[in-house]
């Protein structure tokens, strides 16, 4: 993400939006459900979810509160265009160690994904 060390960046693998009319279905049943899956308030404009691997593998889900960012960069992959979704840390709402969803992706060069060892934090 950008601004971030070399050692501390997160390589994006992929991006979900979470707001009232597009959300994970495997987080609940509705937005509010979905939401509260991630301990997060129910905000009217909804979040953008950026998933990605940090330099030693662990995985990381950044919630974003900018999502029209996170939705023209889910646009642009779809349309198999490059885009570059580095949101600003202004937009950071919370890093959430390891994937709310299931996913079969790995970043080439980067060690094996796993959760990250967080000390009960």
């Amino acid at each position: 993400m950008a601004g971030a060390d070399t050692e501390d960046a997160l390589l994006v693998l992929t991006a979900v939006l979470l707001t009232p009319a597009r959300f994970p279905g495997v987080l609940g049943d509705d937005y509010v459900a979905a939401c509260g899956a991630l301990a997060l308030e129910p905000y009217e404009r909804g979040y953008g979810l950026v998933l990605g691997q940090d330099g030693d593998g662990a995985r990381w889900t950044v919630v974003v509160d900018d999502a029209s960012l996170v939705a023209v960069a889910i646009a642009a992959w779809d349309c198999g265009m490059a885009y570059d979704l580095s949101p600003d840390e202004r937009t950071v709402v919370r890093a959430l160690p390891g994937w709310p969803l299931a996913l079969a992706v790995a970043a080439p060069g980067v060690p094996a994904p796993h959760d990250p060892e967080t000390d009960g934090a």
